[in-house]
């Protein structure tokens, strides 16, 4: 919530009070006296002081919304002045009535105030004449205080001032942009609200958007189409005022009271006692609907007006409350998406991968079938003196059934590990990828009302996990991580009890089993065939020798693809818990934030079931 700032304390300082004594004041009065003495301010009366039960009730009622509703603003992390809104609309209801006067300047709405009060309190001219926010109230002299750059305060003794307070502002249009802030920001503490139209240029653009942001506050809106002497004849005046109607339904969904008149004229009436000049000015219809609405809708004026401060309030914390899920729940989105790849990333490493597997496989296979003929062609009594020469028997194996073996299956499986980390890179850079694109979207999303705890322990925990996959990627060591991811696999395939790797490579090791398996077998029959035994056994023993391979190249193969393929499947969960852990924190936050959501929002609709039935309460009055 944004901090009140000097304007807000000013106009705590100058709350508008039912006041008969006068003040110290250094400018000079209306009449050009001056004085050294300004406006004090005594104990205003409680506005409901002799109301019905069903008025205070109301009254104590609403005081408990708006404390709610204060409440529920701060955990909404709301930033702007809603805040201090509320604060106003709780103060003003012990205060004196208000009546706000805005519009262009040199619409004439410091002559309207004159003629209302019968007086020359407000200065008048062709140039903007009100720079500042004047309240005019009740003193037992006629007084003007400057209580600050932006702020005023002018008293006079009529009677008409003993009820309510008049508020010149300064104009809509004003070229200062200060001078429009400060009319915006006093409108929320009116009770009713003048809108003052030049009949010469009647509902201009800007009076439109001005006049949207008040029916945004829920105020009751008067039109005074003033300068009305200046039009042609009553057809023009007519036409001018329908005009205005027209707009300000459209405007503000409803028909407001609409008055034609010409203050000066007005004025110039009162002062030389001209009854039939004041009557033909518009002026007495004016008195008569403001003299109504105060004498019988006054206290449902006062009491309805922090309804709708509220009820606008109510509609920033909905607002940044929507902005605030709809972000999360994009954010959940994504991260749902990225649960969802991290699935399909370890499914397609594992389909993936399978190649480099099988690769292995088919270069056992080969080795198998080409075993199989070097039995069928070795083994055979006619190569009995072969059989007994070890080393050519062994060249002989490594020629035509090894081959390049054992290159291939350390290729396969280097290549693999060069792949699996490139995948393990690109994961990381569809995180950062995805950091980015969430801290874009809430850059560019956070606008208006979010702020505060939530837009800033958002950003920290897209920083701080941006931070960590961008420290990932730049310590990712490829030849320290090849070295263990190679050393896991050969893990894996030791763990199946198939072989022993040592310091070797996977092809060496695999080319040592089926070695050994060979030299078993030929060694074997070179003993037979010396014994005279070959022509009776060595078929049989072919034939065993040729199951014993393929049992034990099936058990390498099978061996081989499990323990590969369980590191696969590891180094995959390895990944995917490491990346999820990273994202833990801000999965957290988004699931705790929509719960938090969830719960301010159902306080939110409780309220405003609340502010329903009071507001109904409060127009039985």
């Amino acid at each position: 919530m944004k901090p009140r700032d000097d304007l807000d304390e000013r106009t705590d300082d100058a709350r508008p009070t039912h006041t008969d004594a006068g003040a110290d004041a250094s400018a000079p009065n209306p009449d050009g006296a001056t004085s050294d003495r300004a406006a004090s301010d005594p104990v205003t009366p409680d506005p409901v002081a002799l109301a019905t039960a069903d008025a205070r009730a109301a009254l104590n009622a609403e005081r408990a919304l708006l404390r709610d509703l204060q409440a529920l603003l701060l955990r909404a992390d709301v930033r702007g002045d809603a805040g201090d809104a509320l604060l106003h609309a709780a103060e003003d209801l012990d205060g004196l009535f208000l009546l706000v006067l805005v519009g262009e300047f040199n619409a004439g709405k410091s002559s309207l105030i004159n003629a209302l009060l019968g007086a020359d309190v407000m200065r008048e001219g062709v140039t903007p004449t009100t720079d500042r926010v004047t309240l005019v109230q009740h003193g037992e002299e006629a007084r003007f205080e400057e209580r600050s750059g932006d702020l005023a305060t002018a008293t006079h003794p009529t009677e008409r001032l003993q009820d309510l307070v008049l508020v010149d502002t300064p104009g809509t249009n004003a070229v200062v942009a200060r001078h429009q802030e400060l009319t915006e920001r006093f409108v929320p503490r009116a009770d009713l609200v003048l809108f003052v139209t030049s009949a010469d240029r009647p509902f201009t653009q800007s009076e439109r958007a001005f006049l949207a942001m008040i029916e945004g506050w829920g105020k009751p809106v008067t039109v005074i189409v003033n300068k009305a002497d200046l039009l042609r004849g009553s057809e023009d005046l007519d036409e001018v005022v329908g005009y205005v109607r027209r707009n300000a339904r459209e405007t503000l969904g409803t028909t407001p009271p609409v008055f034609a008149l010409s203050a000066r004229g007005a004025r110039a009436a009162q002062t030389s006692g001209d009854a039939d000049g004041l009557a033909a000015s518009g002026l007495p219809a004016l008195e008569a609907h403001l003299a109504r609405t105060l004498d019988t809708g006054r206290l449902r004026l006062k009491l309805g007006n922090p309804l709708g401060v509220a009820r606008h309030v109510a509609g920033d914390i909905g607002a940044a409350l929507d902005q605030q899920r709809n972000l999360l729940l994009d954010d959940r989105r994504t991260l749902d998406e990225v649960d969802r790849q991290q699935a399909q990333w370890r499914k397609d490493v594992r389909r993936e991968g399978q190649g480099y597997v099988d690769r292995v496989t088919t270069v056992l296979l080969e080795v198998e079938r080409r075993g199989e003929v070097f039995f069928d062609e070795t083994v055979r009594l006619s190569r009995v003196m072969m059989l007994l020469r070890p080393e050519h028997v062994k060249a002989a194996f490594e020629e035509r059934v090894l081959r390049d073996a054992e290159r291939r299956i350390d290729e396969a499986v280097a290549e693999m590990v060069d792949w699996l980390m490139e995948r393990t890179v690109q994961q990381w850079e569809d995180v950062v990828t995805f950091v980015n694109e969430r801290r874009r979207a809430g850059e560019e999303r956070v606008i208006g009302e979010i702020g505060g705890r939530f837009q800033y322990d958002r950003q920290a925990l897209i920083r701080s996990l941006r931070d960590r996959a961008e420290s990932v990627l730049e310590g990712f060591d490829r030849e320290a991580e090849g070295r263990r991811l190679g050393e896991a696999l050969k893990t894996s395939v030791v763990q199946t009890g198939l072989m022993q790797v040592g310091g070797v490579g996977l092809g060496a090791a695999a080319v040592a089993i089926v070695t050994s398996t060979a030299w078993d077998v030929t060694g074997v029959a070179a003993g037979l065939a010396v014994m005279g035994l070959g022509l009776l056994v060595l078929p049989r023993r072919r034939a065993q020798a040729k199951r014993r391979l393929h049992q034990q190249m099936a058990a390498l193969r099978e061996g081989l693809e499990s323990g590969l393929g369980s590191q696969l499947d590891d180094e995959g969960t390895r990944a995917s818990e490491r990346l999820v852990r990273a994202i833990e924190p801000y999965t957290r936050f988004v699931r705790t934030e929509l719960e938090r959501l969830e719960g301010l929002q159902a306080e939110l609709e409780a309220w405003r079931e609340r502010e329903a039935e009071i507001r109904a309460s409060v127009e039985r009055l």
